[in-house]
C-alpha cells in the first residue's frame, strides 16, 4: 500500500467518528502543514483547499474495504494504522486533531480560508463563510485579473495535479489547450476526464484539440538533443503546415478569453512540440502577445 494511503487511514483512526468529504480534506490539509514534506497538495475549490489525489485514494481505500462507502468516511476496521507512520507523521495527526478535530464543516472551511486565503478564491457562498473584511483580503489574494492577452504552455512532468493546476490559476489562465494525440497517462489526474474535470473545478475551461498532436510512435528512442530537433523540424514542417485550422481554433480562443495555455507531458518545453505550437501562433499574430513557458 502507498504510503500516503496509510496516512488517510491514519488520520481517519485518530478522528474515530463519522467524517464528512469536506471536513476529511480540511483535517488532511492540517496534516501537511504539520508535515516537514506534505504528501498531498491542495487547490481552492468549492468548499475551500481540495486534494484530488487524496479524493481518488479514498475511493481505492473503499473499493478495498478499508473505508466504509457512504455520506460520511469511517474505518471498515481498526487496524491501529497510526503506528504504522513515520514518527513525525504520526505527531503532526495528533496535534491536528487536537487542535480542530471537534470542529464542525463549517467552521473548517472558515478556520481554512481565514488563515489560508488563496484556498477560499473559488469558494462558495462566500458571505455565508467569511466577514465582509474577511472578504476583502481572500481578494487581495486572489490572482490578479489580468485582461492583458498571453499565451503559455506547462508540461505536466514531474508535478501533481494539484501543483499543476496551481501554476494555472496563479497566472490567470482561462483556457487549457490540451495538444497531445491521444490525452492518455499513467499519471494520476492528466488523462482526458480526469484533466477536464479539474480544470473546469477551478474554472477553467478545457479544450483538447488533437491535431495538433504527435503520434506515440514518433516519440520512442528520444535519448539525445539532435532526436529531439530532428523531431520537432519534421512536426513544424509537416503538421503544423497542415493545421491551419486547428491554430485557427486556439486563436480564436486567445481572442476570446485572453489568457490561454497549451499543454503536453515534457517538463522542458525544448523536447515539447507545444514550443512550436506557441511559435507558430505567435508568427500568426504578428506578436500581439508574448509566449510565457511555466
Amino acid at each position: 500500500m502507498y504510503y500516503r494511503r496509510k496516512l488517510i487511514l491514519a488520520l481517519l483512526e485518530a478522528l474515530d467518528r463519522d467524517v464528512s468529504r469536506i471536513a476529511f480534506q480540511k483535517h488532511l490539509f492540517f496534516v501537511g502543514i504539520e508535515q516537514e514534506r506534505p504528501l498531498y497538495d491542495f487547490v481552492p475549490y468549492r468548499h475551500g483547499c481540495f486534494s484530488f489525489q487524496a479524493q481518488a485514494d479514498k475511493k481505492t481505500l473503499t473499493k478495498h474495504g478499508f473505508i466504509h462507502n457512504r455520506d460520511f468516511w469511517r474505518l471498515s476496521a481498526e487496524e491501529n494504522f497510526i503506528n504504522r507512520l513515520r514518527q513525525g507523521d504520526k505527531e503532526a495527526i495528533l496535534r491536528v486533531v487536537e487542535q480542530v478535530g471537534t470542529l464542525s464543516d463549517q467552521e473548517l472551511i472558515r478556520h481554512v480560508c481565514r488563515e489560508y486565503p488563496y484556498y477560499a478564491i473559488n469558494l462558495e457562498n462566500l458571505d455565508d463563510v467569511l466577514s465582509k473584511g474577511e472578504q476583502i483580503r481572500v481578494q487581495t489574494i486572489r490572482p490578479a485579473a489580468l485582461f492583458s492577452t498571453g499565451l503559455f504552455t506547462i508540461g505536466y512532468e514531474g508535478l501533481s495535479q494539484e501543483r499543476y493546476l496551481n501554476r494555472l490559476i496563479q497566472q490567470d489562465v482561462k483556457v487549457l489547450c490540451d495538444v497531445r494525440r491521444n490525452p492518455f497517462s499513467m499519471k494520476f489526474g492528466f488523462r482526458k476526464h480526469q484533466l477536464q474535470h479539474a480544470t473546469e473545478g477551478v474554472g477553467i475551461h478545457y479544450a483538447h484539440i488533437p491535431e495538433l498532436g504527435i503520434e506515440s510512435g514518433k516519440r520512442r528512442d528520444l535519448d539525445t538533443e539532435e532526436k529531439y530537433r530532428a523531431l520537432l523540424r519534421e512536426y513544424t514542417g509537416t503538421t503544423l503546415v497542415q493545421s491551419h485550422d486547428a491554430l485557427l481554433k486556439i486563436q480564436e480562443l486567445i481572442e476570446k478569453y485572453s489568457r490561454v495555455a497549451l499543454t503536453c507531458f515534457e517538463a522542458d518545453h525544448h523536447h515539447c512540440h507545444r514550443h512550436c505550437v506557441a511559435e507558430a501562433l505567435i508568427r500568426r499574430s504578428d506578436s500581439r502577445y508574448s509566449v510565457t513557458h511555466l
